[in-house]
């Protein structure tokens, strides 16, 4: 009987946690830091969607723009990711020991993606190589 509860309560833990729920929101209703992110750097893009992802340990906010860019904040309104469908990302926001190692090692690449944790930093290139970075910015992983 023990073993029947603790399945049932698994299973529903996880069926609450894994249940996507992206509604889509206006931009007033996004973290006042990310709102001021987006009118400071991004002033001229035109805003596609915005999306609201809660799930049982977080929350999470992803604006798309029409041109392909992609931003996504934590429920702080700290940007988690930036990411292009299309093209390269502006430089300014990957550290610029990520770009020396980057430019070193492939330099006819550009970074598309980058995702920022706690224990550090992934990026994405335009050649489809996948780099991790620990908080240190050394290089711990590549995926091609």
């Amino acid at each position: 009987m023990k073993k029947l509860i603790t399945l049932l309560l698994s299973l529903s833990v996880f069926a609450i946690s894994a249940k996507a729920d992206d509604r889509p929101i206006d931009f007033e209703q996004l973290p006042s830091a990310a709102k001021t992110f987006i009118q400071t750097d991004f002033p001229s893009l035109s805003i596609s969607f915005i999306t609201k992802d809660v799930d049982l340990l977080d929350t999470t906010y992803d604006v798309h723009f029409t041109n392909g860019l992609k931003l996504e904040f934590n429920s702080k309104g700290s940007w988690k990711e930036i990411s292009h469908a299309k093209a390269a990302i502006d430089t300014k926001y990957v550290p610029k020991e990520i770009l020396d190692c980057v430019s070193a090692r492939w330099p006819d690449a550009a970074v598309k993606k980058i995702e920022r944790y706690r224990q550090g930093y992934e990026v994405e290139l335009t050649n489809r190589i996948e780099l991790k970075f620990d908080k240190h910015f050394r290089l711990a992983e590549i995926d091609d």
